[in-house]
């Protein structure tokens, strides 16, 4: 269940979205929003908020010292949370087949066209964000009728979803925030792909295969720390010139990324770029490559 109040962190600066976002996604918030000059998130109400408040001023104070960073707060009601974030969202076509809407502006979409309806929550993942738009945009063309699919760090679900509408016969979601799993549920349910996607608890370690591998393809949507410890695990997890997506990396860190690759048989194939972030696509060599 979610709290009664969220805290409101607001950082009031001249940084690039690049270099905030990454540090609020890594204090827990899992969404930002970005204003004129100052970049917003929620986050579940800390232990202690005197110390919170001290680590994150800490955190975006490294990132540039020459640069100032004013941080404030508030609590916010869930209820009222829930209304704010309706303002301004509406439906976004975020590929050419692919186009995201809230429940209560729902749109229609032409034949061969998919409408993945999903409303704001606290669970990463509502085409806000670029990282979750640039994985959209290459499933569009790697998923498959019949596809087996899993998705690492699922979040709201929301790619879960698309594979499921995109044509994948089964769809394994992996989440480890309790919440986030209860949200990807009511998701999948709302956009009738219950018989498809199924949704399991769990923190994904870099030593083993994934529960149920091999599959044809694997999204992952997290940050780059999370992300290279997992690659060879997420390689061996899929069949011979299967697919991997990642997401939730920087520019800056995408050759981190592509140095890692070759390591555990993986093939860069194409990238989406966007706002800052970078998306790439991967594929399992064969044996004799």
């Amino acid at each position: 269940m979610p709290p009664d109040r969220w805290l409101e962190l607001v950082i009031r600066t001249t940084l690039p979205s690049e270099e905030i976002s990454p540090v609020l996604m890594g204090l827990g918030g899992t969404a930002v929003e970005e204003r004129a000059g100052s970049f917003s998130t929620y986050l579940l109400p800390p232990i202690d908020l005197e110390a919170f408040l001290a680590e994150a001023q800490a955190r975006v104070g490294a990132i540039d010292p020459e640069r100032t960073a004013t941080i404030e707060w508030r609590w916010q009601s869930h209820e009222d949370w829930e209304v704010l974030w309706r303002r301004g969202l509406g439906p976004r076509k975020i590929s050419r087949r692919i186009t995201v809407a809230p429940t209560w502006q729902p749109v229609e979409v032409d034949d061969g066209e998919i409408l993945l309806l999903l409303d704001p929550g606290m669970a990463f993942g509502t085409a806000e964000h670029a990282t979750t738009r640039g994985c959209l945009r290459l499933m569009d063309s790697l998923v498959e009728t019949g596809h087996r699919i899993a998705d690492v760090g699922a979040g709201s679900g929301i790619l879960s979803i698309a594979a499921a509408r995109l044509g994948a016969a089964e769809v394994l979601a992996l989440e480890m925030d309790e919440m986030s799993c209860e949200t990807a549920q009511e998701n999948v349910d709302r956009n009738g792909v219950r018989d498809q996607v199924s949704i399991r608890r769990v923190e994904v370690e870099g030593n083993v295969p994934l529960e149920g591998s091999p599959y044809d393809g694997i999204v992952a949507n997290l940050q780059s720390h999370l992300l290279l410890p997992l690659l060879q695990s997420l390689a061996e997890s899929l069949i011979r010139g299967g697919w991997l997506v990642v997401s939730g990396v920087l520019g800056e860190e995408r050759d981190l990324i592509l140095s890692a690759a070759p390591q555990a048989s993986m093939e860069f194939i194409e990238a989406d770029e966007e706002g800052g972030w970078w998306t790439g696509v991967f594929k399992r060599r064969n044996p004799s490559v």
